[in-house]
Order: C-alpha cells, then structure tokens, then sequence
C-alpha cells in the first residue's frame, strides 16, 4: 500500500496527526479542518440576554460536544457553510417572547448579537477559535423574502450583526480577513457583500466564503417568485470572484481552493425537511463557469441537511452538500499538497459527546499524477445520474431500528422506531438500491413479500403503505422519469406513485402516475392529466409501465408513456402547462402517503395486487433505455456497490489486501 494512503486512512479513523511521523512522512504536509453545515444549534444563545442561567445545560452541553469533536477528530478550523440558527428574530411571536419593547431592526440586532458571540465563545471554549462561517437563508430571516416585506427590509441589519460577530475584530473593529490575494482585493470591496464575502489563505489553501444571497434593495424583484432574495454572485461581486481567482492561480504557494456557500448548484441533491434552495440556473450559471474556469477543488454547500457528492462533467471540480446538524453529522478534509482526503461521519449514539459516530463516506482527490482522480464511496460516492436514484427490488427489508433514517433520531419511539405514513404506524423499511441511498429507503406497513416478475415483489392492499421520508427528486422544471412491473385486476383509477408533498396543500404540481381503470395515467393537478388510449393493463398479467419527462420543462401533453416497451397515443385532459414541481416532494408507492386530506379529492384509490422493480430517475429515459428495462430485467446489482462503506475503511486498502 502506497504511504500517504496509508497515512490518509489512520488518519480519517484516529483523527491523530502523528501517524504521518509514524510512517516516515513529516506530519507538517498534512493538516485538518472540519465542515459543519447547517449546525441549527446556536439560537438557544439568543436567551443569553434574558435569561442565560436557563440555558447553561444546553451551552455545557454545546461545549462537551465541541471538545469531544477537537479531541476525537482535530481539526485547524472550522468551515460552517450556512444556518447555524433559526434566525426569526424580525417576527412579531419571537419579539413577544423576547422583548415587546423592541423594534424588528432593534429585535435583529440584539438576538444575533447574542446568538453568535454566544456560538462563537462556546466554540472557541471547546478548541476552536477560527470558524469560517457563510451566510444561510436563516441567517437573512430565512425564506421566503417576498418584495418590500418586512424579512426583505431588514436586509441589512441581518447581514450587520452576522458580519460584526464573525468577521470583525472585536477588540478593534478591524475586518479579520484583509490581507490581497496577488493582485486580488481579499473581499468585494463597494458591493452589498463586502463584510460577508471575502478570501483567506491558511498554509497551502485558499478558502473563498461567499454570500449567495443576492439583494438588490427591498422594492426589486429578483426570481420568478417575486423575491427580492434570490441565489447568486453576478455583476461586480462576480467580477471581483473572477479576479480573486485568477490571482490564486498565479501564486504557486496555494495548492488548493476552496470555496464554500450556503446553496446548492448542481441537480439532484439528497435532501431532508428543508425548503430545498439552490442557486439560479445551477451548473449553467457564470457562477459556476468561473469556479469550473480557475480550477477550484471543493465547493462546500449546505441547505438540504443531506450529504451529496458529485464531481462537475466539464472540469474536475467537486460539488459537495453536507449535513452538519447538531453535530449529527460533519466532514473531516486532510489537505496534503498534492491530495485532499475527505472523510463524512454520522452519529450513531445518543448524544454527540459520546464520541459515537461511524465513518459514512470518503472521497480522495489526488493531484499528484498529470490527470486528478478520485476514489469515492458511500455517502460520498458521486452520483450517476443514468442510474435511478432510488429502486425497490423487495428483496430486503429491515427494521427502521436497524437501518436508521436521519430523522428517526428525533421521532424515536421509546422502544421502536416508527413513521406514521397516513395514519397507520410504520416499523420497517424496504432497501433503496438507487444512487441517493438508504436515506431514501421505502417505509412500510402491509406489504406482503411475494414472489415477482424477477426474485421477489410486494403485495398491496388497500391498508397498505409505502413511502420515502426524504424529498425529491421532484425539483422545479427538471425531467423525471418513472419504471415499474406490476400486475392488478382492478377496475379502480389506482394510484402507483403519489408525488405530493406533506407541506402541499394545494391539488396542482405534482406527477402522479396512475391506472385508471387499466388505463396508465399521469395527473399533474386534479383538473389536469394524461391517459394512454389503446391499453388494457388491468388484465391480472405482469406489464411495464415506464413515464418519461423528454426534457426540463416540458409540457404534460409532452410526456411520454410506455406500455411493455412501446410508447403508447395520449389524449390531454384540462389546460396544457409546464411542469414544474416544488422542492419539497415525498414520493408514496401504491397510496397517498403522507399527503394532506386535500389530496382526498382526487378520488385515487389504493393500488391492490402487486409491485415490481419500482424505478425513479432524475433524468429523461429513453425508448431504448426503457426498451432495455422490459427485454433484459433490471441490472440492480452493481447499484450500491460504490455505496458502500466496510468496516470503515477506505477501498484503496481492501484494494491492496487483495
């Protein structure tokens, strides 16, 4: 086995830098930081104005946490890309508990004040006195930010009290990153992002933290939405991105950048109870252009609560989202001068301090050839989007206690683990063996496993319940794409995949894949739908049903439906549009899931009878992909291969063994 990966993998289990001494290697050419994405942790320090005894548990236990990560793990600094706290402190229900008396600025200014120093004492009291914080929608008051609204007013006070508590000296006011990059102002100096936005070099790194919060007064709108918030670095903040960048490239001391924002580019992302915001025209945008152009490494990203690696098509380039949240998850990067290895760990215990936590990831980036390669797996695996993200085979099953989902954590029962899937209380969960992973295991109640069209299937009654906790894929215009086997003698109009989400309450964008009466089926609104013409499947034989959105934003009358491999005529019903869909979307299989008594009026049924080879895919399949799903059967066997981790070691070194 090669040293430095030797090196790399004790390393990213003991967090102990003199490994490097031990084998041979002078541990000077290895350093450490932590990313910790949306930690959510810090509003409990808003009380340190009021009432600070109440929250001393909470702030100790805060510090215990912060020690146990400084003594297990390490780390030279902290990387925090984005919502440390809730941050609605311009709200008429938080001033009233807080302080009736205050205005929303004065409210704004006092609670962030004590909400971060607060934060930033605890960290610094726990081993950490260099946090690199980015600005999170919470930060800003969190979404929306509708045009002249009080969130969109107050603007600047926001982004005044975070930039003073992170980014000035507090002794003598001095901005703490000041220093030129080459030519390169360190910071967009005469933008709205000047104390928010800036560059610092540590040993062989350059890190860029922006703010992707785009703000050109309260009264302009900025999105389709009609926000005057949107996600973005354009105009003289690109340009001084574009410079800094560029001055990085000449300096042959930084031997890796990295750039963190709060918001996602790249489509699809694990996602979990969030909002799901991302930056406008995502890999399309210039933004993204100039980080591909001057060979940034990593651009770290939070928002979603979900880890996600995908490596950029054009350039070598990593997007990666992770999840920070009260310490249930972070990120450990041991920078070399030609390698950069990055390791995702996920708590397993009962509080932080525990020290509790499993290796869920790794990925290597190595400079030290004449072309980059990567070594990626687990949670850190790049997605391939020509895979589905998610696939249920029935083949196995687990109990939700011994396959655990993030947010089963907070929702345990005393003595089991269990979701409530529309009123029916749920234990077990059938293996994802898509790309997004066993986040996106099916819960389920009365399913019966049951021999199917290729190794085992699922039997639905009426009772029946099967649905994915996480959100998405459905996410604005983008193509999606549904496959499935099944076979039913119902004359009902059954629904196959329920795409609404728990927070929708109104009956319009969404992807329903029905059979109505045998007929295949795609509703969109409950006045809007597609129905294939010419088919039977309601015949009690095994048939495929694929749909495939053609492109980003096509039209339903666009959609195309496939029957055992032949596309098949349509006839539209109600008003044309565009599909587009929210960013919080629960998908359900074979019922309505977690969707609200609303939906109740669409007058689907349960799907009765039996399931196969169910397939969701973030892209356009098309007449040959699908034709290939029907003649051969689906390859699933090699779908979580790269997914996963064994007794949390880095592959490279079974490699080696073998």
């Amino acid at each position: 086995m090669p040293a430095i990966i030797f090196v790399f993998l004790l390393i990213a289990l003991t967090g102990l830098s003199f490994v490097a001494e031990v084998a041979g290697i002078d541990a000077s050419e290895h350093w450490r930081f932590i990313v910790l994405a949306d930690w959510h942790s810090a509003e409990k320090y808003t009380q340190l104005r009021h009432s600070p005894d109440s929250i001393q548990d909470a702030v100790s236990q805060d510090i215990n946490n912060i020690k146990m990560l400084k003594k297990n793990y390490g780390g030279e600094l902290i990387l925090l890309p984005g919502d440390v706290c809730w941050g609605i402190w311009h709200s008429e229900l938080f001033i009233n508990d807080y302080d009736p008396n205050l205005r929303p600025e004065q409210s704004v200014l006092e609670a962030g004040h004590y909400c971060y120093t607060g934060m930033i004492d605890s960290f610094k009291r726990g081993g950490y006195d260099k946090l690199l914080m980015a600005v999170g929608d919470h930060e800003l008051g969190d979404n929306p930010w509708p045009r002249d609204s009080l969130v969109a007013n107050l603007q600047p006070k926001f982004r005044q009290v975070f930039s003073e508590a992170f980014n000035f000296n507090p002794d003598n006011g001095k901005f703490l990153y000041d220093y030129k990059v080459g030519l390169a102002d360190p910071r967009p100096l005469g933008t709205r992002y000047e104390n928010t936005s800036y560059a610092y070099k540590y040993k062989n790194a350059l890190f860029v933290t922006l703010d992707v919060f785009e703000f050109d007064g309260p009264d302009k709108k900025l999105n389709d939405s009609g926000e005057a918030v949107t996600g973005a670095v354009r105009g003289k903040h690109l340009k001084w991105l574009d410079k800094l960048l560029e001055e990085a490239g000449k300096d042959p001391l930084i031997k890796h950048v990295f750039v963190q924002g709060h918001l996602p580019v790249f489509y699809p992302v694990r996602m979990v109870m969030t909002s799901g915001l991302s930056m406008d025209n995502g890999v399309d945008s210039e933004f993204w252009k100039i980080l591909r152009k001057h060979k940034v490494d990593v651009y770290f990203a939070g928002e979603v609560h979900a880890n996600t690696a995908t490596k950029d098509s054009e350039s070598d380039l990593v997007h990666l989202v992770s999840r920070g949240n009260h310490f249930d998850n972070f990120l450990t990067v041991d920078v070399f001068d030609n390698k950069i290895g990055i390791t995702c760990y996920n708590h397993i215990g009962q509080e932080p301090a525990d020290g509790k936590y499993e290796v869920s990831g790794h990925l290597v980036i190595d400079k030290s050839g004449s072309k980059t390669t990567f070594m990626d797996e687990g949670e850190l695996a790049f997605i391939d989007t020509s895979k589905p993200v998610c696939y249920f085979n029935f083949e196995k099953d687990y109990s939700l206690e011994d396959r655990q989902l993030i947010v089963l954590k907070r929702n345990a029962h005393p003595k089991r683990y269990e979701i409530d899937i529309g009123g029916v209380k749920c234990f077990r969960s059938f293996e994802n063996l898509g790309v997004f992973g066993k986040q996106y295991d099916a819960i389920y109640n009365d399913v019966k496993i049951v021999n199917g069209i290729n190794g085992k299937a699922g039997r639905f009654i009426s009772g029946s319940r099967m649905a994915i906790w996480a959100l998405g894929p459905h996410y604005d215009k983008h193509a999606l794409s549904y496959s499935l086997w099944f076979k039913t003698s119902s004359v009902d109009n059954q629904v196959l995949i329920n795409s609404a989400s728990s927070f929708q309450r109104f009956l319009r964008k969404f992807f329903n894949l029905n059979l109505n009466n045998g007929e295949p089926q795609v509703m969109a609104a409950k006045d809007k739908s597609l129905t294939a013409e010419g088919v039977k499947l309601n015949d009690g034989k095994w048939h495929h049903i694929a749909v495939s959105m053609p492109y980003d934003g096509c039209k339903l009358s666009q959609v195309q439906i496939y029957a055992d491999g032949d596309i098949l005529k349509t006839r539209l019903s109600g008003e044309d549009e565009v599909l587009s869909f929210p960013r919080y979307v629960q998908l359900h299989i074979g019922c309505m899931g977690f969707s609200h008594d609303e939906f109740d009026i669409l007058g689907l049924k349960p799907f009765i009878e039996e399931m196969d080879e169910i397939g969701i895919w973030a892209v356009s399949l098309t007449a040959g992909k699908i034709a290939d799903l029907v003649k051969r059967g689906p390859t699933v066997e090699n779908f979580l291969k790269p997914y996963i981790i064994r007794k949390e070691r880095c592959k490279y070194e079974k490699d080696q063994e073998n």
